[in-house]
């Protein structure tokens, strides 16, 4: 995964964070804290509507977003941090699509863009390029558990009959291993979800601490165990909370003073 500044339309540049493992008929990002309007504490780019900055600088956010995720229109549900997932198609009113609440998005039509807002969890990608469909999924530690990934392979392949060994997948950047310290119940659900947790790296044990969980070292291996090759997960090593830049918003390290992110897939 790599920094590129993205060129859209009317001009618009914007810096992502984007896979080389995506086909290029799919346009799409997992964004920064970079390239936006917002004032601290929301600096510059939050795209997330209900954090209390002003909602005149998240709607020119988006707007910058739209112009460069080679999208008619972005659609965005209200996530719950469960694994409900819902398929949507460009009739499909974007404001009515807002309400529902599910925690990941699939579609086949071009120029359809789907979107997940995070600001510490990760924000999955997926893209066929033999059916041409995609999935934005958003997963945090309870929709990791619950298993957000090998659900939404399974919803590429009964909505639009993928082959997980098609599947390419994209993990963003989320609060990593280094930070993300848990407590003994987060732990237990997380050995339940995978019994060799300790052995596999998922669980680690930091002494005098709290153990700390690998989100995206778990959601590797559950994808790879419905099917999805190696080779075709790509998942960033940036930490949200500790990114020396603090190029990332991050809940852990703020609180209700963040902003959020996104990850967008959009079929060309």
């Amino acid at each position: 995964m790599h920094a590129q500044v993205v060129r859209g339309v009317q001009g618009q540049e914007l810096p992502l964070l984007v896979s080389s493992i995506m086909p290029a008929r799919f346009r799409h990002g997992f964004t920064t804290r970079a390239g936006g309007v917002s004032e601290a504490p929301f600096d510059s780019l939050n795209l997330g509507w209900n954090w209390g900055d002003k909602a005149g600088h998240v709607a020119e956010n988006h707007r910058r977003l739209l112009c460069v995720s080679g999208a008619e229109v972005m659609y965005r549900c209200t996530q719950v941090h469960g694994v409900s997932i819902v398929r949507v198609g460009g009739t499909d009113d974007s404001a009515k699509v807002a309400t529902w609440q599910a925690d990941g998005m699939v579609s086949d039509e071009s120029g359809v863009g789907l979107s997940v807002h995070v600001a510490d969890c990760t924000p999955i990608l997926m893209a066929c390029p033999e059916t041409g469909a995609c999935a934005a999924l958003h997963a945090g530690w309870r929709g990791t558990v619950a298993g957000m990934a090998p659900v939404g392979v399974q919803a590429m392949a009964s909505q639009f009959g993928c082959r997980p060994a098609d599947l390419r997948v994209a993990l963003g950047p989320c609060i990593g291993p280094c930070c993300f310290e848990v407590g003994p119940e987060v732990v237990e659900a997380f050995a339940a979800a995978m019994p060799a947790g300790r052995e596999t790296g998922v669980i680690l044990s930091v002494p005098g601490k709290k153990a700390h969980i690998d989100l995206r070292r778990l959601q590797r291996l559950q994808l790879q165990a419905v099917g999805v090759s190696a080779q075709n997960i790509d998942a960033s090593t940036d930490c949200t909370l500790c990114d020396p830049a603090e190029r990332f918003f991050s809940f852990r390290r703020a609180g209700r003073a963040t902003g959020q992110m996104v990850g967008f897939i959009t079929r060309g």
